[in-house]
Protein backbone atom coordinates (compact mmCIF):
# COMPACT_ATOMS: atom_id res chain seq x y z
CA UNK A 1 0.00 0.00 0.00
CA UNK A 2 2.35 2.32 0.76
CA UNK A 3 4.30 1.67 -2.49
CA UNK A 4 0.99 2.20 -4.50
CA UNK A 5 1.06 5.67 -2.58
CA UNK A 6 4.45 6.64 -3.43
CA UNK A 7 4.03 6.16 -6.97
CA UNK A 8 0.72 8.23 -6.77
CA UNK A 9 2.22 10.85 -5.33
CA UNK A 10 5.29 11.22 -7.53
CA UNK A 11 2.68 10.98 -10.55
CA UNK A 12 0.07 13.13 -9.85
CA UNK A 13 2.98 15.47 -8.41
CA UNK A 14 4.68 15.09 -12.21
CA UNK A 15 1.55 15.37 -13.79
CA UNK A 16 0.83 18.55 -12.04
CA UNK A 17 3.85 20.50 -13.32
CA UNK A 18 2.99 21.36 -17.25
CA UNK A 19 -0.42 22.97 -15.76
CA UNK A 20 1.42 24.34 -12.42
CA UNK A 21 -0.59 27.61 -12.43
CA UNK A 22 -4.06 26.38 -13.05
CA UNK A 23 -6.15 25.45 -10.48
CA UNK A 24 -5.98 21.60 -11.66
CA UNK A 25 -2.20 21.86 -11.20
CA UNK A 26 -3.06 23.25 -7.61
CA UNK A 27 -5.19 20.45 -7.14
CA UNK A 28 -3.09 17.59 -8.29
CA UNK A 29 -0.22 18.96 -5.84
CA UNK A 30 -2.79 19.05 -3.05
CA UNK A 31 -3.62 15.35 -4.00
CA UNK A 32 -0.01 14.51 -4.17
CA UNK A 33 1.16 15.77 -1.10
CA UNK A 34 -2.24 14.09 0.77
CA UNK A 35 -1.05 10.66 -1.48
CA UNK A 36 2.40 11.62 0.58
CA UNK A 37 1.81 12.00 3.96
CA UNK A 38 -0.64 8.39 4.09
CA UNK A 39 1.91 6.72 3.04
CA UNK A 40 4.37 7.98 5.59
CA UNK A 41 1.81 8.83 7.93
CA UNK A 42 1.90 5.48 10.05
CA UNK A 43 5.64 4.97 9.85
CA UNK A 44 5.22 7.96 11.65
CA UNK A 45 2.96 7.86 14.48
CA UNK A 46 4.01 4.17 15.13
CA UNK A 47 7.59 5.67 15.95
CA UNK A 48 6.32 8.66 17.93
CA UNK A 49 3.81 6.87 19.62
CA UNK A 50 5.14 3.11 20.52
CA UNK A 51 9.14 4.09 20.53
CA UNK A 52 11.42 0.74 20.27
CA UNK A 53 8.63 -1.54 19.17
CA UNK A 54 8.17 -2.90 15.91
CA UNK A 55 4.25 -1.99 14.80
CA UNK A 56 3.03 -2.78 11.38
CA UNK A 57 -0.67 -1.64 9.86
CA UNK A 58 -0.85 -5.23 8.99
CA UNK A 59 -0.35 -7.07 12.16
CA UNK A 60 -2.59 -4.22 14.35
CA UNK A 61 -4.52 -2.37 12.16
CA UNK A 62 -7.59 -1.35 14.67
CA UNK A 63 -4.64 -0.10 16.95
CA UNK A 64 -2.84 2.18 14.28
CA UNK A 65 -6.37 3.46 13.26
CA UNK A 66 -7.34 4.10 16.96
CA UNK A 67 -3.97 6.13 17.23
CA UNK A 68 -4.55 7.71 13.67
CA UNK A 69 -7.94 8.92 15.47
CA UNK A 70 -6.50 10.05 18.76
CA UNK A 71 -3.85 12.05 16.93
CA UNK A 72 -6.45 13.84 14.60
CA UNK A 73 -8.72 14.53 17.77
CA UNK A 74 -5.70 16.04 19.82
CA UNK A 75 -4.86 18.19 16.94
CA UNK A 76 -8.09 19.44 16.16
CA UNK A 77 -8.35 20.19 19.87
CA UNK A 78 -5.36 22.43 19.99
CA UNK A 79 -6.24 24.18 17.04
CA UNK A 80 -9.69 25.06 18.80
CA UNK A 81 -8.13 26.02 21.96
CA UNK A 82 -5.43 27.90 19.80
CA UNK A 83 -7.90 29.90 17.83
CA UNK A 84 -10.08 30.86 21.02
CA UNK A 85 -7.31 32.42 22.37
CA UNK A 86 -5.54 34.16 19.48
CA UNK A 87 -9.03 36.09 18.24
CA UNK A 88 -9.97 39.18 19.99
CA UNK A 89 -14.29 39.27 20.23
CA UNK A 90 -13.65 43.18 20.98
CA UNK A 91 -12.49 43.36 17.62
CA UNK A 92 -14.38 41.30 15.61
CA UNK A 93 -16.71 42.46 13.08
CA UNK A 94 -20.18 43.13 13.73
CA UNK A 95 -22.85 41.65 10.82
CA UNK A 96 -24.99 44.42 9.25
CA UNK A 97 -28.57 43.83 10.22
CA UNK A 98 -29.66 44.71 6.92
CA UNK A 99 -28.80 44.93 3.31
CA UNK A 100 -29.31 47.80 1.53
CA UNK A 101 -29.06 47.62 -2.27
CA UNK A 102 -27.74 50.06 -4.18
CA UNK A 103 -29.84 51.06 -7.21
CA UNK A 104 -28.57 52.83 -10.06
CA UNK A 105 -30.32 54.27 -12.87
CA UNK A 106 -30.51 53.11 -15.64
CA UNK A 107 -29.47 55.46 -17.39
CA UNK A 108 -26.29 55.67 -16.17
CA UNK A 109 -24.83 51.97 -17.38
CA UNK A 110 -25.23 53.01 -20.86
CA UNK A 111 -21.84 54.49 -22.05
CA UNK A 112 -23.53 56.96 -24.56
CA UNK A 113 -26.21 57.92 -21.57
CA UNK A 114 -23.12 58.68 -19.84
CA UNK A 115 -21.86 61.31 -22.52
CA UNK A 116 -25.06 62.35 -23.41
CA UNK A 117 -25.59 63.62 -19.53
CA UNK A 118 -21.96 65.01 -18.99
CA UNK A 119 -22.48 67.65 -22.17
CA UNK A 120 -22.54 71.19 -21.30
CA UNK A 121 -25.77 72.65 -21.29
CA UNK A 122 -25.63 74.87 -24.38
CA UNK A 123 -24.56 71.44 -26.37
CA UNK A 124 -21.67 70.09 -28.04
CA UNK A 125 -18.63 72.96 -28.61
CA UNK A 126 -17.77 73.22 -32.53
Amino acid sequence: MIRLLFAAAVALFVLSLPIHSTKAGAALRRWAGGCLVAALLPALLGGLLFPGIRLSFAEHPVLMSLGLALVVILAYGAYVIRKRLLTDPAKKQMRVPEKTPIDRPRRSQDLFDFFLDNQPPQGPQP
